[in-house]
């Protein structure tokens, strides 16, 4: 888990401690749906239990709204599991399994069959009918650690991978699908839908498909890079106001584009080479004349202790290089032999300076 999410996970704890010690508290009882909506199959008989639990008084509605709202903050990780099995009773509606935790810790899948029999999960003002429950699917937060690849599969039946320390905001509903990439990069597989668009926003750059795969990709100087593997996307130039598109280009497979903070097109349209583009998929850091200080953001990624140019003169020093994320560090000493760099190892990072 995340400091971030640690200190949120104490937070909401110290709030919320004294309410749940209750084993009929609306708290407590909200927590137990929660696990048992996210941790199996809804059958019928459950899904009407449960809307009559939340029509049952204005308490329930709004303990279920807050443990959701504490769901989406945590994001799908294993904070978001521990929060929920620490309040979840003994003998309760359901238990999260370690399957089921894995599960839930790895890939959103599951929430499909639950989206198609009850559209859940997150409130959307008071319920009127028993019958018909107006809820839809939540914002949420994936996330990737330093040093790790994660994928997942949305409720809509998308891949996503990240890199590593990447982060999206995901917001699917029945009428459109929107990704916010707020950090690192993420590749799509777009799972094909005529009738709702797949978006994926990174500052005042979108990307529009129906179904298709592609990488978007944010760099520490606020470029955006976006690879299309196959299928078409829109590239559109977003405006900073009004509601009409500053300009809007067409990417086919194996075609590559750059934009910058401001979403405007810096390059042309150009073609790219996807088993080098897509190396990292794989485990694998591929370079052919990169600048330096590309090179140190994609390593930085995956490094055991960030790297560091000291050196501002070294940030355009092309790079030509293959090794995978266990090679880093022979990649770096390599540096020194190769090219006119000095390597210098501290305890908390590594220096690269001109010889």
């Amino acid at each position: 888990m995340t400091q971030q999410n640690n200190e949120f996970l104490a937070n909401a704890n110290i709030k919320e401690q004294t309410a749940t010690r209750g084993s009929d508290s609306p708290q407590a009882q909200a927590r137990e749906w929660l696990s048992y909506l996210y941790s199996t199959e809804v059958s019928p008989d459950k899904r009407q239990e449960f809307i009559q639990w939340i029509n049952n008084s204005e308490q329930n509605r709004q303990a279920f709204k807050r443990s959701q709202q504490i769901w989406q903050t945590i994001g799908m990780t294993d904070s978001a599991v521990d929060w929920l099995e620490q309040y979840t009773h003994q003998g309760s509606v359901t238990r999260l399994t370690s399957p089921v935790k894995h599960r839930l810790t790895k890939s959103l899948a599951l929430l499909s069959s639950i989206a198609a029999s009850i559209a859940l999960l997150a409130l959307n003002g008071v319920f009127s009918s028993t019958d018909r429950l107006e809820i839809l699917a939540p914002e949420m937060v994936f996330t990737s650690p330093v040093g790790e690849n994660r994928s997942f599969t949305l409720a809509d039946g998308s891949a996503v991978t990240l890199a590593g320390d990447s982060s999206i905001v995901v917001d699917i509903d029945q009428h459109e699908r929107r990704v916010n990439l707020r950090k690192g990069s993420a590749y799509f597989d777009v799972a094909h839908d005529p009738s709702r668009i797949f978006s994926v926003t990174a500052q005042y750059t979108q990307v529009r498909v129906r179904g298709t795969t592609f990488e978007v990709k944010r760099s520490i100087d606020s470029i955006i890079k976006i690879s299309v593997l196959r299928g078409l996307v829109d590239v559109v130039d977003m405006p900073e106001h009004g509601i009409v598109d500053d300009n809007v280009v067409q990417l086919h497979a194996n075609e590559q584009l750059r934009t910058n903070v401001n979403g405007a097109f810096i390059t042309d349209i150009t073609p790219f080479d996807p088993e080098t583009e897509f190396a990292w998929l794989k485990k694998r850091l591929i370079y052919d004349n990169t600048p330096l200080k590309n090179v140190i953001m994609d390593i930085n990624r995956y490094a055991k202790k960030p790297v560091v140019i000291l050196d501002e003169s070294l940030n355009d020093f092309p790079i030509t290089a293959s090794f995978t994320f266990e090679q880093i560090e022979q990649m770096l000493a390599g540096l020194t032999v190769a090219y006119p760099i000095t390597l210098t190892e501290e305890d908390t990072r590594s220096i690269l300076t001109k010889q």
